[in-house]
């Protein structure tokens, strides 16, 4: 992780298949599987709240950390205030070098549209599902070289009817969950031996 190498951190990461972000019970049976596995004092959680995936959560015996957002976008971005102006200013579908090779993309799901239910038929679900999207919006984090990126994110908004827009993103807030401090402003800390409850404030 480009974060972890800036930081000098060495910490043990344990990664979640991508894919469980668009089936949020799945996603957090599989993050309880993880932190029960854990034998530490605190455990750095890189996500956003996910579709309330976080809700329902235990810690053990020991500390839990999560960024203030919603999603990942928000946590590259820097905040949720400003994936929402972003949004406001250009209506975004929002994608990342990594979102490219995910095996639930949006542009996985137009193709398998198509072969279902035909050319037809298959753009026009799609068209509605993108409806309040006006661009594809590619994340340059700096960790990775933008243009094999751009030039598939140009082919994809393409089909797709978007226009294309590079934003300047950046790891930093995960270098922050990463070193610290854990401000209330940007950091949910969940003590040991609690559960995350559905009312709790997560941004």
């Amino acid at each position: 992780m480009d974060a972890a190498e800036k930081c000098g951190c060495s910490y043990e990461t344990r990664w979640i298949e991508s894919g469980l972000h668009n089936f949020p019970k799945r996603l957090n049976s599989a993050l309880q599987q993880e932190l029960d596995a854990v034998a530490a004092e605190r455990v750095l959680l890189c996500f956003g709240t996910c579709g309330n995936s976080m809700v329902g959560l235990e810690t053990r015996d020991y500390e839990l950390v999560i960024p203030r957002v919603d999603d990942c976008i928000s946590l590259l971005i820097g905040s949720v205030a400003e994936r929402m102006k972003i949004n406001a200013a250009h209506a975004s579908y929002f994608l990342t070098a990594g979102w490219l090779r995910g095996e639930r993309n949006i542009y996985v799901e137009y193709e398998y549209s198509i072969k279902k239910y035909g050319e037809e038929l298959g753009k026009s679900i799609m068209e509605t599902m993108l409806a309040n999207y006006k661009y594809l919006s590619l994340l340059d984090t700096g960790s990775y070289d933008i243009a094999p990126a751009r030039a598939e994110s140009e082919r994809i908004a393409k089909e797709l009817g978007l226009g294309l827009r590079v934003v300047p993103a950046s790891v930093s807030y995960i270098s922050e969950l990463l070193t610290g401090p854990h401000t209330n402003e940007r950091f949910l800390v969940f003590p040991p031996n609690t559960r995350i409850e559905d009312n709790v404030r997560f941004f």
